[in-house]
């Protein structure tokens, strides 16, 4: 696998995931990571006894997604060996968020680090999800350690973002912390119960102040929410694009391919995907095995036929690779999540690799 200084959009670090992390408090960080594991699909709900996967769903209502419906009886914490869990009816259950080789649940910069030199990675984007705390400053300090191995997104919460206590924080981030680009998840939304929602005209100062900023934004869809599934979540976001056609924009976890892809697996996209892939700064990240490896196997024959067809309608320039580590350990190798396209991609020249493995992540920050 040839060394090409790839530069990987979507990495984590984090101290002890049983800490505030950054919050004002511990209860307040593990609010955020029950409604996150609510919402969780890869990975199956297990039963502690016996290990079998099952389909209740304990730890928040399906009928509320605000904050009132949250379980609050089921002892939900923070597991180790990268388990949360939890109890009901005198069952313990519990979900494998990270692998099990996370002892202490957590992922500290000298750990990225070597897994980084090990697999060949010189830059990691650092994505700043709730669940792993508000973590600007925990970036700014491993960036100022190990300078240009990493580069830190900020956080707001997304359902008051358009206060202005948010709007001063994203600057602090920016200004004084060196954050270079937003992290914006749709899941944030159940602390307001999707009453005012992003594309609202509340949030006009907020996304104004983005634009200021020249940040690019790190967007995570969920597909289920009182907004809509994917498709409308898409063709909401393509309305939002034309009031904010300058603010670059990345779709974290990448388009969900598989939803596009007809009885003999060719994929067919939707007008709205192909107008934001092909006419507005938008970006697709690609990163199947942390999405599919669950259930296939290495390469992923499949997931290659699909980055296949992915670069044959969008070309190099849209397509930006990330592995989503170290979650993607509990399915396989950090170098494995580059191999599986390296080196079955021999359509790919060398100038389409660089843009695909480095050039066009750089691209999108500000120096």
């Amino acid at each position: 696998m040839p060394m090409l200084n790839v530069v990987d959009c979507h990495g984590h670090i984090f101290p002890d995931l049983r800490g505030a992390c950054g919050f004002a408090s511990s209860e307040l960080h593990l609010l955020f990571q029950q409604r996150a594991m609510h919402l969780h699909g890869n990975q199956p709900v297990r039963r502690l006894r016996d290990h079998a996967a099952v389909d209740e769903r304990h730890l928040w209502s399906a009928h509320d997604d605000s904050e009132a419906g949250r379980a609050t009886d089921v002892e939900f914490g923070v597991g180790r060996f990268g388990r949360y869990e939890w109890q009901t009816d005198g069952e313990r259950y519990y979900l494998q968020f990270l692998p099990p080789s996370m002892q202490d649940m957590s992922s500290p910069p000298e750990f990225m680090l070597t897994q980084m030199d090990y697999a060949g990675v010189d830059t990691v984007v650092l994505q700043n999800d709730h669940i792993y705390g508000n973590l600007a400053d925990y970036f700014a300090d491993a960036a100022a350690r190990y300078p240009g191995r990493f580069i830190g997104l900020a956080q707001v919460e997304e359902a008051f973002a358009y206060r202005d206590d948010q709007m001063a924080w994203l600057r602090e981030q920016v200004e004084r912390l060196g954050m270079r680009g937003l992290y914006f998840t749709f899941a944030g939304f159940f602390r307001n119960g999707y009453a005012v929602f992003y594309s609202d005209a509340e949030y006009q100062p907020f996304w104004d102040l983005v634009a200021e900023l020249d940040l690019p934004v790190f967007w995570v869809f969920i597909n289920k929410s009182p907004r809509g599934g994917f498709a409308a979540e898409l063709r909401a976001f393509r309305d939002w694009h034309e009031r904010y056609p300058t603010i670059r924009s990345v779709l974290v976890h990448g388009l969900p391919t598989h939803v596009f892809a007809d009885d003999r697996d060719i994929l067919r996209f939707p007008d709205y995907v192909v107008d934001l892939l092909t006419t507005r700064p938008v970006y697709s990240e690609v990163m199947y095995p942390i999405m599919w490896a669950g259930k296939m196997n290495f390469p992923f024959a499949r997931a290659q036929s699909h980055f296949r067809q992915l670069y044959d309608r969008f070309g190099p320039d849209r397509l930006i690779w990330g592995s989503d580590m170290p979650n993607v350990e509990r399915y396989c190798t950090y170098r494995q999540t580059l191999a599986y396209l390296l080196d079955d991609s021999d359509f790919l020249s060398e100038v389409d690799r660089a843009k695909i493995f480095r050039e066009t992540t750089l691209s999108l920050f500000k120096p």
